[in-house]
């Protein structure tokens, strides 16, 4: 195979990979996504009680808050317990607040509903947000209920749970950025023999309002550009190979010795050596043998030939003389081809 050709050969595969670049670069992202911080909130589930005793000698004292000692089943009258649900912004926005509520006793094996209830708020261009509920609790009821479920079902327990749930739902937006809300936040107060303790008695939830951000992707653009420079060079290229192969080459090919054989075997006996040139004043080129030899035919006349060596080719020529005009057809071959 020629180098030509093999020229050629390389280039069309070379376009064909740049299609493929380029059609790879087409499904590249143009834009990139990213997620930006504009602002923090904070959701927050607080209990706090005050606790009413009756005549005592430990704290000498009516009432007791939260933290401030050992609640005594023996002493406690009541509790007024109250739940404050807080949401805050680092920025003003929209809130809202949606709260249910269920307070539950459980002696283990069963559970008997004390309370149910609901509460919303809304409020716009704040920072803070917040919603609260008191219940009361009756610890002389609480116990006596117990034990009259116990004593119904033959079960005793040696605790009973006092259990406070809230449900709350919402949402909180900022920079036109909205974010939902969801947090459960059950209090437990275990009543024993001797002591009531408290369980779950704050919770915290923080998060961030974030803003989906689109940059060009630079990175994708320079990918095309590359993949159509290549795409069109290797065009070029191809173009330029094909146009040498086709028309520069082909127009100098030589004519191997039984290419001129099979061009002249039919016509041997009208074909005749020469040793000199045509002399004809006019001379028509004859683009192939086929068109000398119908020029033939039709004079009848013979076909002459002269071989013209060079350097590293023969040149051969074939004429016929009309008058003053010739018809001309030329080829050429190498030293070791005709002789």
């Amino acid at each position: 195979m020629r180098p030509s050709v093999l020229f050629v050969t390389f280039f069309v595969l070379l376009v064909v990979f740049s299609a493929y670049a380029v059609a790879y670069t087409q499904g590249l992202p143009t834009q990139s996504v990213s997620r930006v911080s504009v602002g923090t909130y904070s959701l927050q589930g607080k209990y706090d009680y005050l606790a009413v005793l009756r005549p005592n000698q430990v704290y000498n004292s009516s009432t007791l808050r939260f933290g401030q000692g050992t609640l005594f089943v023996a002493i406690t009258k009541s509790i007024n317990l109250t739940y404050t649900c807080t949401v805050s912004q680092s920025q003003p926005g929209d809130a809202s607040l949606n709260v249910s509520y269920v307070v539950l006793l459980s002696g283990g094996a069963w559970n008997k509903t004390l309370a149910t209830s609901s509460q919303s708020i809304q409020r716009s261009g704040a920072t803070s947000t917040s919603i609260s509920k008191s219940f009361f609790l009756n610890m002389t009821k609480i116990e006596s209920n117990a034990k009259e479920i116990g004593s119904e079902l033959q079960y005793s327990s040696q605790n009973y749970v006092v259990e406070v749930i809230p449900v709350v739902t919402g949402s909180v937006s900022e920079k036109q950025v909205t974010v939902p809300l969801n947090l459960l936040s059950p209090l437990n107060l275990t009543i024993s023999k001797e002591v009531i303790s408290a369980s779950g008695t704050d919770y915290v939830h923080e998060g961030n309002f974030t803003a989906v951000s689109l940059a060009t992707n630079t990175t994708t653009f320079a990918y095309r550009n590359a993949a159509y420079t290549g795409m069109a060079g290797s065009l070029t290229l191809l173009a330029l190979s094909s146009y040498y192969v086709l028309r520069v080459e082909k127009k100098g090919k030589p004519v191997r010795k039984d290419e001129l054989a099979i061009l002249m075997a039919p016509y041997a006996e009208v074909i005749a050596a020469t040793t000199s040139l045509p002399k004809g004043e006019t001379r028509i080129v004859m683009e192939k043998w086929e068109d000398l030899v119908k020029v033939a035919d039709t004079l009848g006349k013979p076909i002459l030939k002269f071989a013209d060596r060079g350097e590293g080719f023969t040149r051969y020529l074939f004429w016929v003389l009309d008058g003053e005009t010739t018809y001309l057809y030329e080829a050429t071959s190498k030293p070791n081809w005709a002789a």
